[in-house]
C-alpha cells in the first residue's frame, strides 16, 4: 500500500479524527499514487495515522476512512459500517418510512450517501474513492437490506470536482418511477430518477414537525423553495385556511398538488415563480402573513461562492421579516455548509435592523438524526433553522 506523509503539524487534526488532508499539507508519497489508490497516512517522523483512498487531482486529496492501525480498508470494513449505520437507524425509530441510512462522513464512510424510500434504496458516490468501492457497498447493501431495487443518483458538480462519469441509473432489481412514503400523519410520493437530490428532501422531517407548533387553525401562511410542499402540506393539516406555495420548479408543484390530493387536502395555492421576484411584488402590494417558511436551495457551493450567497439571505429576510405580520413566525433555513449557525444569525440580525423590527428567537432545528454529524468535522453539519417570532 502507498505510504503518505503529511507536513509538520498537520498531525494534530488528524489524531483529533478530522479525516481529510488537504494538498497543500502532503508533504510526500512513497510512490506516485493514482485516484482511489488506498494510501497509509503517516505524520512527518512515520508514524500511523489512518488508512484512506486518495484523489490527487482534488483539493481534498486524501479521505481517512480509518484511524485504526488494525482495520484497513477493505470489503469486511464497509460492510461493518453499513451494518453499524442500519442498527442505528433501527434504534432512532423515526416516524417514517423514508430516512438516510449512510451520511458519508456521518457513519465514517465518506463520499456515500444512502437513501431508503420504502423497499427502495438510493446511492450516491461523491468521491472518486468511494466510487471505486461502489461493488463492496452495492453487496453489502443487498445483502444487509434485501431491497426490492438499488437505484443511482448522479451529481454532476461533485463528479466534476472528483473527475470521474458515472452512469447512474437502475443498479439492481426494480425501482417505480414513483415510491410512496409517510412521514407522521401525511404522505408523499417521491420521484426517485427525476426528483432533486435522492427523491426528496428527508434531512429536514424534524423542521416540518417543527413548524406546525406555529401554526393556528386560520392561520395564513407562505412556503418559499417549497418544492414538492413538505411544509406547506404540514401547515394545511395543522389547519390555516391559506397557504402560498412558491417555486419554480412546474414539476416540483405538481408533484405538490398530487401530494396535497393524496392527503385529502384542498386550498393550498401553488405558484410557479421566482421566489425572489415573488417576495417583493407581496412586498410592494403591503401582504402579511402569520407563519412564513424560507428553505432556499444551497447558495454557496464554495467559499468564493460565500459573499453573493449571504447577500442572497439577506434579501430573503428582509422581505420575509416584511411579510410576517407583527406576533407572526419566519422560519429560515441555509443547507450549506459554507454559511455557518452565526453568519445565519448576523444576516438575520441586520435585516431586521433595516426591516425596523425586533425579532424573537423561539426555536432552531439541524437535520434530522438520520443525519448525524460529527464533532471534529464541523463541515458535516450543514442544514440549519432559525425560527423566529416578529415582534
Amino acid at each position: 500500500m502507498i505510504q503518505v506523509r503529511v507536513r509538520p503539524g498537520v498531525e494534530k487534526k488528524i489524531r483529533g479524527f478530522f479525516p481529510w488532508v488537504y494538498r497543500p499539507e502532503i508533504a510526500g508519497f512513497s510512490k506516485e499514487p493514482k485516484k482511489g489508490d488506498f494510501v497509509v497516512v503517516r505524520d512527518y517522523s512515520g508514524k500511523f495515522l489512518g488508512y484512506g483512498y486518495v484523489n490527487p487531482e482534488a483539493n481534498i486529496s486524501i479521505r481517512i476512512v480509518s484511524f485504526k492501525k488494525e482495520e484497513p480498508i477493505s470489503k469486511e470494513l464497509i460492510v461493518k459500517r453499513i451494518e453499524e449505520a442500519l442498527n442505528y437507524r433501527k434504534r432512532l425509530n423515526l416516524d417514517s418510512n423514508a430516512y438516510r441510512l449512510v451520511h458519508s462522513e456521518g457513519d465514517l464512510l465518506p463520499g456515500l450517501i444512502v437513501d431508503i424510500y420504502d423497499r427502495y434504496a438510493v446511492v450516491e458516490f461523491t468521491t472518486y474513492g468511494m466510487n471505486k468501492m461502489r461493488e463492496w457497498v452495492i453487496e453489502a447493501l443487498i445483502e444487509l437490506l434485501k431491497p426490492a431495487g438499488i437505484w443511482e443518483k448522479t451529481n454532476p458538480y461533485i463528479s466534476s470536482v472528483e473527475g470521474f462519469d458515472v452512469g447512474g441509473g437502475l443498479l439492481y432489481g426494480e425501482v417505480p418511477e414513483e415510491v410512496l412514503i409517510w412521514e407522521h400523519d401525511l404522505r408523499f410520493l417521491v420521484n426517485i430518477p427525476q426528483g432533486q437530490k435522492t427523491g426528496f428532501f428527508l434531512d429536514q422531517r424534524r423542521a416540518r414537525k417543527i413548524i406546525r407548533e406555529f401554526v393556528k387553525p386560520g392561520d395564513e401562511c407562505l412556503d418559499f423553495f417549497c418544492h414538492s410542499g413538505g411544509f406547506a402540506l404540514n401547515m394545511k393539516r395543522k389547519g390555516a385556511s391559506k397557504v402560498i406555495a412558491v417555486d419554480i420548479s412546474p414539476s416540483a408543484l405538481q408533484m405538490g398538488r398530487r401530494c396535497e390530493k393524496l392527503n385529502g387536502l384542498d386550498g393550498i395555492e401553488w405558484v410557479e415563480e421566482n421566489a425572489f421576484d415573488f417576495l417583493r411584488a407581496l412586498h410592494k402590494q403591503g401582504k402579511s402573513f402569520d407563519v412564513v417558511v424560507i428553505d432556499p436551495p444551497s447558495f454557496a457551493k464554495n467559499r468564493a461562492a460565500v459573499p453573493n450567497a449571504l447577500r442572497g439571505y439577506k434579501e430573503l429576510c428582509l422581505r420575509g421579516i416584511h411579510l410576517t405580520k407583527p406576533g407572526g413566525y419566519l422560519a429560515v433555513f441555509s443547507c450549506s455548509f459554507h454559511i455557518g449557525r452565526e453568519e445565519l444569525l448576523q444576516v438575520i440580525s441586520s435585516a431586521a435592523y433595516d426591516a425596523r423590527r425586533e425579532l424573537r428567537v423561539v426555536a432552531e432545528s439541524y437535520q434530522d438524526l438520520d443525519h448525524p454529524w460529527i464533532l471534529q468535522i464541523p463541515n458535516t453539519l450543514y442544514l440549519k433553522g432559525i425560527y423566529l417570532e416578529v415582534l
